[in-house]
């Protein structure tokens, strides 16, 4: 009968929690780009994952001094989605014309795996640059930026030698590296992530 009166209880409590579930995204922008204006965007398209797209922005914020930035709320869907921070330091009247092609030279940008209850945190690395650390306790949080960490050893070995028997012969291995990566990590956005690289006909894999 006890038992019985539990399993409301428990019920309630999980409720209560899961409606407060809350995001907070953090961190931190280098002293060259604390005037601009920090971005959280929702990507949606995996054709877009990388880029300045107006109609993917969610909220916007400006660093303080010390160049610290946070974004939080309950808005955010249950399930993991892939997000993007950027900072922007172009002037208002030159965003238009610089974010035509949707790629800007004053933009920085960090692409990441969330849901509504992370916290998740982008202090500097070690040796002070800004977005290429993401800390979170979402396992699948920083999965992407361990793929980026493979496509600069996929560029550097297609670098070594610029032909097509070096271009065919990369771009099977790649492929696969890339590949079996996205599958072991058991996270289809990692693998959507892999996708639009691929499918990018300005890389070397093609």
């Amino acid at each position: 009968m006890k038992f019985k009166k539990i399993i409301p209880l428990v019920l309630f409590f999980f409720t209560i929690t899961a409606s407060n579930a809350q995001y907070k995204f953090s961190g931190y922008v280098n002293a060259e780009s604390t005037k601009g204006a920090v971005y959280l965007s929702a990507v949606d398209d995996y054709r877009k994952i990388s880029g300045v797209f107006p109609e993917q922005i969610l909220n916007k914020i400006y660093p303080d001094s010390t160049g610290y930035f946070s974004f939080s709320g309950d808005n955010l869907p249950s399930e993991n989605k892939i997000y993007r921070i950027h900072v922007d330091t172009c002037a208002e009247e030159d965003q238009n014309t610089a974010h035509f092609t949707g790629q800007c030279p004053n933009s920085k940008e960090v692409n990441f795996i969330a849901n509504n209850s992370d916290t998740l945190m982008l202090p500097f690395s070690f040796d002070d640059e800004m977005f290429c650390r993401v800390v979170s306790k979402n396992e699948k949080a920083n999965a992407f930026l361990k793929i980026d960490s493979l496509k600069h050893d996929m560029i550097f070995a297609f670098g070594t030698y610029r032909s097509e028997a070096n271009r065919k012969i990369n771009s099977k291995k790649w492929f696969s590296i890339l590949q079996q990566y996205g599958e072991q990590l058991h996270e289809p956005l990692a693998e959507l992530y892999s996708y639009a690289f691929f499918s990018d006909r300005a890389q070397p894999l093609h």
